[in-house]
């Protein structure tokens, strides 16, 4: 059951509680084995979750620590990222499984062809979990506005917390 000012999303056997505010969006593409929705909070910032083959992500990375260096290493190497720091690194127990937390902030470059690129600074939270169970990893994650409140971080936690995978 949902805390009071948040609801339950739940498809395909996994779920997850969201600010009650949210408006969701489910990629039609989406399948049990794979795929993605994305909870669009009024202040415009939006919280992602992702999901896919297991067998897929344990080709290429043996742990979800592994996979969540990956997704920092591309993320760094982004020609948009300036500056990056990881501000925190965490193992976290999420739903019976050790899945890795980061937070990271950057400087982006704004997409522009005519004028020097000006930067804006954001914040990255990422939680990345593989689930032998259910037989998916699953990426929940945010890359976070310069006006985003102080306090999301707290918030998206509170979502990554909530998490079920089976």
């Amino acid at each position: 059951m949902a805390k009071e000012g948040f609801e339950a999303f739940s498809v395909y056997g996994f779920s997850v509680d969201y600010p009650a505010v949210c408006r969701i969006e489910f990629n039609p593409k989406s399948r049990r084995e794979a795929g993605d929705v994305a909870f669009h909070f009024p202040d415009r910032e939006k919280v992602f979750l992702s999901w896919g083959k297991l067998e897929d992500a344990q080709k290429r990375f043996a742990t979800s620590e592994d996979h969540a260096e990956h997704s920092l290493e591309v993320t760094k190497k982004s020609r948009q990222v300036k500056n990056f720091e990881r501000v925190k690194h965490d193992t976290l127990e999420v739903n019976s499984h050790r899945a890795a937390y980061n937070h990271a902030k950057m400087e982006e470059a704004s997409p522009s062809l005519l004028r020097a690129q000006p930067t804006r600074k954001r914040e990255a939270l990422s939680l990345h979990l593989h689930c032998d169970r259910s037989s998916r990893y699953f990426v929940i994650y945010t890359l976070l506005s310069p006006n985003a409140p102080e306090d999301f971080a707290d918030l998206f936690l509170e979502m990554v917390h909530s998490f079920r995978c089976h």
